[in-house]
């Protein structure tokens, strides 16, 4: 946990420091053994997660509970911009997401602001997630659409804010623009969306601050690292709740399975990325908080015997 000791240093009981004391053991453990335990638990929960203990985030709380309030047939306009440079927390988020509002028979629309890539990884995750017991067999073009890919970031979410049909019209399904199908029924304004939710590993969600001019509710997914910068906005109520990186991807999955218990569900999946990423960290960090204390127990205890001998 730490560098040698000096061999002439004393260790507990009088016995010397050739390895025989308890903390002298401790104290001087090599780091790579650490490094071995924290390899093989991580790909033991990897494989085989286990629900660890959960108290939710009250953010992640607080945005579930408005999602799962919705009506069926209510609309939600969804900006995915996660690809999979952060798929460890973002995966978890959005597939909870996608439960969810399938779950309750709400209409969505997605388009992405990140990467061209993102509709190709996101839309086999929907047809798997829509053939799930529970997801109502959503088809894209009538419970959902997915409007692509708009490289002008700021131009897209003036767009959506001033005319939500007029911005997406191009992108067609069917032969037909998306604003056509029955997704877009009584849709007119943004105002018409119950909510806004973005997904993100990068500061798109800034651009919506700036123009949203609270015309919807607004809910964030994003990374833990971009928790510290848009956590204000939760407080001071700019954001209807925030789910923060993996563990608030394990926040959805919690709620999902204390809402529709997988035992009385059966063939529900409620725990997915979220658990599978949060069950090896949960106990990766114990790790590291046990050679902390360790190490640094034993460091006194040196030290200590050392000044009484």
């Amino acid at each position: 946990m730490s560098q040698h000791i000096p061999t002439d240093s004393p260790s507990p009981g009088g016995r010397g420091a050739g390895g025989e004391g308890f903390w002298h053991i401790m104290y001087a453990v090599d780091r790579r053994w650490l490094y071995l335990i924290l390899f093989i638990i991580v790909s033991i929960l990897v494989i085989n997660p286990i629900t660890v203990p959960n108290v939710e985030d009250p953010a992640a709380k607080a945005l579930y509970d408005y999602l799962s309030n919705l009506n069926e047939g209510d609309f939600v306009y969804i900006e995915s911009d996660w690809t999979n440079s952060t798929r460890g927390e973002s995966r978890g988020q959005f597939e909870a997401l996608m439960r969810l509002l399938m779950r309750k028979k709400v209409r969505f629309c997605i388009s992405t602001l990140g990467d061209p890539q993102i509709p190709d990884i996101i839309r086999p995750i929907i047809r798997q997630i829509a053939q799930e017991p529970g997801s109502n067999n959503y088809e894209e073009g009538k419970d959902y659409v997915i409007a692509g890919y708009f490289p002008n970031l700021e131009a897209h979410v003036s767009g959506l804010v001033n005319n939500i049909r007029d911005t997406v019209k191009e992108k067609r399904i069917g032969g037909r623009s998306i604003t056509e199908t029955p997704v877009f029924d009584g849709i007119q304004d943004l105002s018409d969306a119950k909510c806004v939710v973005v997904i993100t590993g990068s500061s798109t969600i800034n651009l919506w601050y700036e123009r949203m001019r609270a015309k919807t509710k607004l809910g964030l997914m994003c990374t833990a690292v971009m928790s510290g910068e848009n956590i204000p906005y939760y407080v001071s109520g700019q954001l209807v709740g925030i789910a923060i990186g993996a563990k608030g991807a394990f926040d959805f999955e919690s709620l999902l399975e204390k809402e529709w218990p997988a035992a009385e569900n059966p063939g529900y999946k409620n725990f997915t990325s979220g658990r599978r990423y949060m069950s090896p960290l949960f106990f990766a960090l114990m790790l590291l908080i046990f050679a902390v204390v360790m190490g640094n127990l034993a460091m006194y205890q040196l030290k200590r015997t050392g000044r009484h001998s």
